[in-house]
């Protein structure tokens, strides 16, 4: 799967349209996430800009339960949420697995290998058999292939959601790979 993600991410530089993408130094290994509160105000700001943001301007971004929220200093927010391990409910869609809830990239790092850094922040022992999991809103996405960032770092499409809207996409445990070292994007 490493050899794999990192096949995908050379093709993505050769690709005509991504030109200006290249690797990042050498001294640069690997991203470096700050686990943060549903409540810093850092996160707070870059998840206001994300569609599916509720309420900009409130405090928190981030669903009750059990949380791992990341901020990337260079302008990232991603948030795993599942439901409280204790409390004796289940999520809506009846998957037992971390949910990616937000995922903001305004970085020059690609989204794909900012992903792939995120789930190192999953304990494999506290994961459900569904593994991980997103839903991806269609219409409110700027690409023609909504989804794709998870799909080059990994992921699958595993169906709808109940109001068939959104894309879910899932990526299980065993198939998870190593980090890779960041590549830069051209914007």
């Amino acid at each position: 799967m490493v050899l794999q993600a990192q096949n995908l991410l050379q093709a993505r530089r050769k690709d005509p349209h991504r030109a200006g993408e290249m690797e990042l130094s050498d001294q640069v290994s690997h991203i470096i996430w700050q686990r943060v509160t549903k409540f810093d105000s850092r996160t707070a700001a870059i998840a206001d800009r994300h569609y599916s943001r509720r309420k900009v301007g409130s405090t928190q971004f981030m669903p009750p339960g059990e949380t791992i929220v990341l901020y990337y200093k260079l302008g990232a927010v991603f948030g795993w949420w599942r439901p409280h391990p204790n409390s004796e409910i289940s999520s809506m869609n009846g998957l037992d697995g971390w949910t990616c809830t937000i995922f903001r990239n305004e970085s020059p790092i690609l989204s794909s290998s900012l992903i792939l850094e995120a789930e190192a922040y999953i304990d494999t022992a506290t994961c459900g058999p569904d593994g991980l999991l997103t839903y991806v809103w269609d219409s409110r996405v700027k690409s023609c292939n909504p989804g794709y960032c998870f799909k080059c770092a990994g992921w699958t499409v595993k169906g709808r959601s109940a109001d068939k809207r959104k894309t879910l996409l899932q990526k299980l445990l065993t198939t998870m790979a190593q980090p890779q070292p960041p590549v830069q994007r051209h914007t």
